[in-house]
């Protein structure tokens, strides 16, 4: 199964039953049909930001975190930077990105959702994403923060 499938599934399960161990989990997971390692399931879990916690009665269970769904944000915007940006430029408070034809939009969600403070909303197109921050200053900031992203 391949590894995106295979974590919707993780995630779902975890949201719908309360697993309290990766051995639970993978025996959920093996009921469902989905057989997984340890091993690979410990990385899944990481992956995805998913943690044990304490439940009210005492019990643990798992849960995502939010600062990890921020950590799954940039790792979809760096994606989404590397397979589809063509060009980028800044006019005043402004950052234009050029992406692939039919492409702007995913960019645009992963830049609302990443939670950068200089970037105050986005509008797409098909293949141009207009970011608007709040100052030049703000600009500048943003498109550093994407070249950083593309040399990583």
């Amino acid at each position: 199964m391949p590894k995106k499938n295979r974590q919707f599934h993780i995630l779902k399960l975890i949201e719908s039953v309360n697993v309290e161990s990766q051995q639970s989990l993978l025996d959920e997971l093996n009921k469902k049909g989905i057989e997984i390692s340890q091993s690979t399931l410990s990385k899944d879990l990481k992956e995805l930001g998913i943690i044990k916690v304490r439940g009210k009665e005492g019990r643990f269970r798992f849960v995502q975190t939010k600062e990890r769904e921020i950590y799954h944000v940039g790792i979809m915007l760096k994606r989404e930077l590397f397979d589809f940006l063509t060009d980028s430029q800044h006019v005043n408070n402004l950052v234009i990105l050029k992406t692939i034809s039919g492409n702007a939009s995913g960019l645009a969600k992963c830049l609302d959702e990443i939670g950068w403070a200089e970037v105050m909303g986005t509008v797409a197109g098909d293949d141009t994403v207009l970011v608007i921050t709040a100052s030049e200053k703000d600009a500048k900031l943003v498109l550093n923060k994407l070249k950083d992203i593309l040399a990583s």
